[in-house]
């Protein structure tokens, strides 16, 4: 008797194939059946029959009808954005690595190279996944293991509750990625699109930022979000600690400096008018004469 077995199926498998770039007039075996009627089986001749044209033709399958992304002069109303604990566990995560082109597919990029772009910014593909009407999540701290460079993470339903599709014209995470990768290609990054990101409490620069200094070896994007932790400028400090401590001075001082409250129970901590007095030194009685 066979035993079931379990497959265990993992993010590094091939991409499954979108159902609409099928062409059955590419297939050899379709294609000779379709070549082949009856009379030239029986006849054998030279001549050459007329060709069925294909049920899916391939100009038809490179842009889906109707369009899943509205035209600029459309307007859609965008799902609200969930985020922090608000966003469900089941929504499916979304980083700009999976479509960097300068990334091989270990090193985090899941679409092909052709779908790929330069530098793909989270703000992006949470565009994208807005625009396509999907529940979305967006955590903009979230990092990559293999992008430490390029914080975002778009979480993303693609199934409701029953596990049926939450939108019919994506079938799976595969197709989904072929949509965002087809939404960033039209829509490239420049230099100004990390403005277009703008989060609570942080500076905003009056320039764009420089590309960031990068190791030999690395693999950095030139274009980052003004928050990433690769960028020295735009509100990221290279010291954290030191920046700290500089708050801290401002607000209370150090020892020394003016205005430095007394801290009980904290050597050296004290002000110098508050400072314990000095115990007085017993003089040395002279022994007299004999």
């Amino acid at each position: 008797m066979s035993h079931a077995r379990v497959e265990e199926v993992s993010d590094s498998d091939p991409d499954d194939m979108d159902p609409s770039d099928f062409d059955p007039a590419k297939d050899s075996i379709i294609y000779h059946k379709d070549m082949e009627g009856p009379s030239a089986s029986r006849n054998n001749s030279s001549s050459t029959m007329p060709l069925r044209p294909p049920a899916h033709p391939a100009a038809a399958s490179s842009s889906p009808s109707p369009p899943l992304f509205p035209g600029p002069q459309q307007q859609i109303r965008r799902p609200a954005i969930a985020q922090g604990r608000d966003i469900p566990r089941s929504y499916q995560c979304l980083y700009a690595v999976y479509f960097d082109k300068s990334r091989t597919r270990v090193e985090g990029r899941r679409v092909s190279r052709k779908l790929a772009v330069e530098s793909p910014l989270a703000k992006d593909i949470l565009d994208a996944t807005q625009l396509l009407g999907l529940s979305v999540g967006f955590e903009p701290d979230k990092l990559h293991p293999k992008d430490w460079s390029n914080p975002g993470r778009v979480r993303v339903m693609l199934k409701d509750e029953d596990g049926r599709p939450a939108h019919s014209s994506i079938k799976n995470k595969h197709h989904l990625y072929t949509h965002i990768a087809q939404y960033l290609q039209s829509h490239p990054t420049t230099e100004q699109s990390p403005f277009r990101l703008r989060l609570q409490g942080m500076p905003v620069p009056e320039k764009p930022p420089g590309p960031p200094a990068t190791p030999r070896g690395w693999k950095i994007s030139k274009v980052l979000p003004l928050h990433s932790p690769a960028l020295t400028g735009g509100g990221v400090s290279d010291n954290p600690f030191k920046e700290a401590m500089k708050e801290m001075q401002a607000q209370q001082g150090l020892p020394g400096m003016p205005g430095m409250p007394n801290i009980p129970g904290m050597p050296g901590m004290s002000s110098p008018g508050n400072a314990a007095p000095e115990p007085k030194k017993k003089k040395d009685k002279k022994k007299g004469k004999a």
